[in-house]
């Protein structure tokens, strides 16, 4: 016997059954968002697609597993792509995507500033429906920063900051600076030296102004040739500012900050080559808490917000901004720690005072 046809739940049928009006069901079945909070909107479309609702002019997800991809998208700062993703950024994303996989979300890669900027299509085209909210990962141009607000999803900006543009997580850069000079000067340091880069430069600055207030704190300043900023932030950077300070000064400073752990990591090439003992003769740290830091000898000793936990943050606040659709921004920074290494260790007793 032929099984009768099953029979398609009417929008009035899904109004009642989330207890909403059934103009509001057709706006949502239609794709309209204003004026209909996420939770609602979501749920008039699940239940559709569940039934299986596709009338004539409408066009909901093909199916509930296609529905529930809902992802957010992350953006990388030029000029970093997949291929030579910051390491720093990796452990953030990491902590993105676990804290997303609890509330059933995905990450989903939509590019580097770069690429979309150079893009031949649309810059809309780069974020699907699918996409309901956006980290990006770093500094990146206002007028690039500008264009992804305007699509019109909550946006958070991981290790960077817009003040009333958007939400943003950041590590608390003063707090590490006056942690590394404090722990150096406390070993008996007294000559400082700074090896930074990068473009742009919100993150260099930010380090090199709290190293500054700290060293001004205590009586100190940087000499001239002792502070070198370079335009990226690299292993070959930290080798080629460290084969500055060396052409330029001697004696060398005895405690050295970095920008970052790739940087140190190439300082200290340079200066194991030039035959200074790491720890001992010459002192580095640096701002990070990457696995940069210990998995390599001599380990770095090194102070900041871990970033993993910058990640889930940024995932914790642009989920709650989609279930309450709240438009308030939220900036957040983060405490640093301190962990002391191998790289620095007491002043030589020859220059000690």
């Amino acid at each position: 016997m032929t099984q009768p046809k099953k029979k398609r739940i009417s929008q009035a049928q899904i109004a009642k059954e989330i207890g909403c009006s059934q103009a509001l069901v057709s706006m949502a079945l239609n794709g309209h968002t204003k004026g209909i909070s996420e939770k609602t909107y979501n749920a008039i479309r699940e239940l559709a697609a569940q039934q299986g609702y596709t009338p004539k002019g409408m066009k909901i997800e093909g199916s509930l597993g296609e529905f529930q991809q809902r992802t957010i998208g992350y953006i990388l700062r030029s000029p970093l792509k997949l291929a030579n993703k910051s390491n720093f950024f990796s452990h953030i994303h990491q902590g993105l995507h676990e804290h997303l996989l609890e509330h059933k979300l995905k990450t989903v890669y939509l590019g580097s500033e770069d690429d979309i900027n150079s893009s031949a299509g649309s810059f809309a085209s780069h974020f699907p429906e699918s996409v309901r909210g956006i980290a990006i990962m770093g500094e990146v141009r206002p007028t690039f920063l500008s264009q992804v607000l305007e699509t019109d999803r909550p946006v958070v900006y991981v290790s960077a900051r817009a003040s009333g543009q958007c939400h943003s997580v950041l590590s608390n850069e003063f707090e590490s600076g006056e942690l590394l000079v404090k722990h150096l000067y406390d070993l008996g340091h007294r000559s400082f030296a700074w090896l930074g880069g990068g473009k742009p430069k919100g993150r260099h600055d930010d380090r090199l102004t709290a190293v500054e207030a700290a060293l001004a704190k205590r009586g100190l300043s940087l000499e001239k040739p002792a502070k070198v900023t370079l335009d990226g932030a690299d292993r070959n950077e930290g080798y080629q500012a460290a084969k500055q300070i060396i052409s330029q000064m001697d004696p060398l400073p005895t405690a050295w900050i970095c920008l970052n752990a790739l940087m140190a990591r190439g300082a200290i090439n340079r200066l194991l080559q030039h035959q200074v003992e790491i720890g001992t003769t010459v002192s580095i740290a640096a701002f990070d808490m990457t696995r940069v830091c210990e998995e390599e000898h001599p380990t770095l000793t090194s102070a900041g917000a871990d970033p993993e936990v910058m990640g889930r943050e940024a995932g914790r606040i642009l989920t709650h901004s989609l279930e309450t659709k709240s438009p308030g921004l939220t900036d957040v920074t983060l405490p640093a720690v301190l962990k002391v290494r191998e790289s620095t260790g007491p002043v030589p007793t020859a220059v000690a005072r």
